[in-house]
């Protein structure tokens, strides 16, 4: 990380500001708070204790854009901290009309440098303990209501036309299907996903089991994160605090 000090130059306190939270001592953290409205600050503390990391959902290569957001719109709505979007040839574009400003409270990964982005998502999903659940048609899904939920899941929703790619086929541990009753038997994957999730993340937040809430580390994280994004030109306030610091030395 880096050392911020009085003498570095605003250019670099905007750098950190935007790339580390590190730095972001207690002091300095209840110094920024102390900018926000209480009413903010409580919002933020209802809103970490329901966050979750137990459940994770990857977008694979989606083309429709309204789709793509929405379903990021819905992952903030259901406590869901992370988003992984895969862009095997279809590039992610935010729309704010879509997202409403969930994005900024999101932790959103991005897979796009490589030609194999979906195994390199898979495998660190895998490495982080993550069940690999692909909602796709297949002759050994599961429902919806049938899945097993006490290890961390990741819910991977594919291109809408093609659906999910051979190689989360090949390397999926479960295939997932919402049971339906009607003639379509079809649903458009905003709707699709913001089902699963409403669904899952209820299972595991009433289960006495499952330890689903974020580390009290995790949380420390995102304040800094939630305060950082919620101040306007807070390398400017970063600026001051360590300038009041020196002065009192």
């Amino acid at each position: 990380g880096f050392r911020l000090s009085q003498a570095r130059g605003i250019s670099e306190l905007r750098a950190v500001n935007k790339t580390s939270n590190a730095d972001v001592s207690p002091a300095l953290l209840a110094y920024l708070q102390g900018f926000l409205l209480e009413e903010r600050k409580e919002r933020f503390e209802k809103v970490l204790k329901s966050r979750t990391r137990h459940l994770t959902c990857v977008l694979e290569n989606i083309a429709d854009a309204h789709n793509a957001n929405a379903v990021m719109r819905s992952c903030e709505c259901f406590g869901i901290q992370d988003v992984h979007i895969i862009e095997n040839g279809a590039k992610f574009k935010p729309a704010r009309k879509v997202l409403k400003g969930s994005h900024k409270w999101l932790s959103i990964h991005k897979y796009r440098e490589e030609a194999h982005n979906s195994a390199r998502c898979m495998q660190e999903l895998k490495a982080k303990g993550y069940r690999i659940v692909a909602t796709s048609p297949h002759s050994g899904n599961k429902s919806l209501h049938d899945l097993d939920v006490t290890q961390p899941v990741a819910i991977v929703l594919g291109q809408e036309h093609i659906g999910i790619s051979d190689v989360v086929k090949e390397m999926a541990d479960d295939f997932v299907i919402i049971p339906m009753q009607g003639f379509t038997e079809s649903l458009n994957i905003s709707v699709a996903a913001a089902i699963l999730l409403q669904e899952l993340s209820h299972r595991i937040r009433i289960s006495d089991s499952i330890a689903w809430q974020l580390t009290e580390e995790e949380k420390d994280d995102l304040r800094k994160t939630w305060t950082l994004k919620n101040l306007y030109r807070n390398e400017l306030l970063i600026e001051r605090f360590f300038q009041d610091q020196q002065a009192t030395k």
